[in-house]
């Protein structure tokens, strides 16, 4: 799919869902036909049945009312689902393209379920009250058009009321929209610092961080509140003003037709209906205006999704490259935060052959993470490239350079299933590569003694194990498949002495298969086997070269500096 394609994701589920609409339209329209069915069953009662005293009249137009109401009846449940038959396809359709997209653009500090949570709100309006309305609101000419035909003036009294309650939902949207904006944007940002609070609740807890925490949260709270209280307040305001015209234009149409069956210009029933037709043409402005907060919020949740699902699909490549052999270039490669240009990467250079293993050190904020999510490909750089095997990681079909690259992060995520699922990454009928995978990474004889061995539940996050067990099954998904790139992000942070000799172990056993194996590390047992080692130093690379010759020009300068404070 061509990223021309891609672009009109949404646009073309929305297409592909046309036929539930177009139904559903088709039973709104008889469903406005049968609403006539009260004010023609009030014209005649008035007109002929009073007048003739014809009690079989009475009986046979009370049955044909009363099957008029059990067809609209029914057909208001046939298009309520159809309209759920169409929320559940539009789900089929976008939901797992969705949580991929996310997966994709993803941000630290950003909610990571924001994006399916504004899909919901998107389907919810499908199916709910918001929805009928607007399938209603083209019918609405219909009714004033029969009013037209009872009398004229009724019908200008009709239309004059219509324009002028279309006129006040126009009032209501520019008065409504730009609070209702901010109160959303200030909405979501505190669910995403209420998320990232319970994230870390353990901190909060241990450092006595609550009142602070609750403070800081509530400022955000409070203003959000104030600003969806003024958008609430003035919707309902513009809500009441135009509940109250309806029902007094209801009321003075039976004045005006009063005054024309007083000039003998029409019937007593064509005054009652003529009020009967304008209350339902004036409704589903009504509705929409009481539902408008749902309708903008509806709109703005699908235009967030859209633009998620384009920054997906331009980050997917379509064509698959050959497996690789390992063989790393990075190529001027620089990184900065959009939002704060604030440069973490500079000029980045250098070169590794397949089977070969790089250490990468240096002080504190050096860019080394930072570094490793560029060569795992988690990160695009702002200027050059990162290649493999000469060809530019961005140019690789995301599943396809997934099984050729392992990346262990410094920050672990283990996912709410059991150890082989973690280790597997989710693939079925792969339990043999799980066992290897766990013996290359030291990890088989310490899964087979938990309750449940590879079938262990591990909890959110791996919550039921320890900070050691939870790196070293990480250590174990990421040397799954034995890939051809393996990046480890401080592998051994929480690993003892036993954590660390089966690392360095599997580290020796990765070099003779033949993967490229990058270690960011602090510990120098941890780089005791690696070939080579980059130097980083605020972004930019201040030493590249062989092992000895690297350590022994920082152990001398490290002399030097001994030397030089005595």
């Amino acid at each position: 799919m061509s990223l021309d394609r891609k672009s009109q994701i949404v646009k073309d589920a929305l297409l592909a869902c046309r036929h539930y609409f177009l139904i559903a339209a088709g039973f709104s329209l008889a469903i406005n036909l049968l609403y006539l069915a009260s004010p023609l069953y009030m014209l005649q009662i008035y007109d002929r049945v009073v007048t003739s005293g014809s009690q079989t009249t009475l009986v046979m137009l009370t049955i044909a009312l009363l099957a008029a109401f059990l067809a609209l009846a029914g057909l208001d449940l046939m298009r309520a689902t159809i309209l759920t038959r169409a929320s559940v396809r539009l789900d089929r359709l976008l939901s797992a393209r969705i949580v991929a997209a996310s997966v994709e653009t993803s941000q630290s500090g950003s909610s990571q379920s924001q994006p399916v949570r504004d899909f919901d709100t998107f389907r919810q309006v499908i199916t709910g009250m918001g929805i009928n309305a607007l399938f209603d609101l083209p019918w609405s000419p219909i009714y004033i058009a029969i009013i037209f035909l009872l009398h004229p003036w009724l019908g200008f009294f009709a239309l004059g009321s219509s324009l002028l309650l279309v006129a006040m939902a126009v009032i209501n949207e520019y008065l409504v929209r730009a609070p209702l904006k901010q109160a959303n944007d200030l909405a979501t940002a505190n669910y995403n610092f209420t998320e990232m609070s319970l994230r870390n609740s353990e901190v909060i807890r241990a450092m006595g961080m609550i009142d602070g925490l609750i403070r800081r949260w509530g400022r955000d709270r409070s203003l959000a509140l104030r600003r969806q209280t003024q958008a609430s307040d003035r919707a309902a305001l513009m809500s009441g003003a135009i509940k109250f015209l309806r029902l007094t234009m209801q009321s003075l149409i039976l004045g005006l037709g009063a005054y024309l069956v007083i000039e003998r210009q029409t019937t007593a029933g064509s005054m009652f209906a003529a009020s009967i037709l304008l209350g339902r043409g004036l409704q589903p402005v009504e509705q929409i205006v009481g539902l408008w907060r749902n309708l903008v919020l509806a709109r703005a949740a699908l235009g967030r999704v859209h633009r998620l699902i384009d920054g997906g699909a331009q980050s997917e490549r379509s064509f698959n490259l050959p497996k690789p052999t390992g063989k790393i270039s990075v190529e001027q490669v620089s990184y900065a935060i959009p939002s704060q240009q604030k440069v973490l990467l500079r000029d980045v250079t250098f070169r590794l052959e397949a089977g070969e293993a790089l250490g990468i050190v240096g002080p504190s904020g050096a860019g080394k993470s930072t570094l490793a999510r560029h060569l795992a490909g988690v990160m695009q750089p702002s200027r050059g490239t990162v290649r493999l095997d000469g060809a530019d990681l961005s140019h690789w079909g995301r599943d396809a350079l997934g099984d050729h690259i392992g990346y262990l992060p410094q920050d672990i995520e283990l996912f709410s299933d059991t150890v082989a699922a973690n280790i597997g990454r989710f693939k079925t009928n792969v339990d043999q590569e799980v066992i290897e995978a766990a013996r290359l990474a030291g990890v088989h004889d310490m899964i087979i003694r938990l309750p449940q061995g590879y079938e262990t539940q591990i909890g959110e996050g791996g919550a039921v194990l320890s900070g050691g067990y939870r790196q070293r099954i990480a250590l174990a998904r990421a040397v799954f498949g034995t890939p051809n790139l393996i990046v480890l992000d401080e592998p051994s942070s929480n690993l003892d002495a036993d954590g660390d000799r089966a690392l360095s172990e599997c580290a020796i056993e990765l070099k003779r298969r033949g993967s490229t194996v990058i270690i960011v590390s602090h510990r120098p047992s941890t780089l005791a086997n690696v070939d080579k080692i980059l130097l980083l130093r605020d972004g930019a690379v201040e030493a590249f070269g062989m092992r000895n010759e690297i350590v022994a020009r920082l152990n001398q300068r490290a002399t030097s500096i001994a030397v030089a404070t005595q």
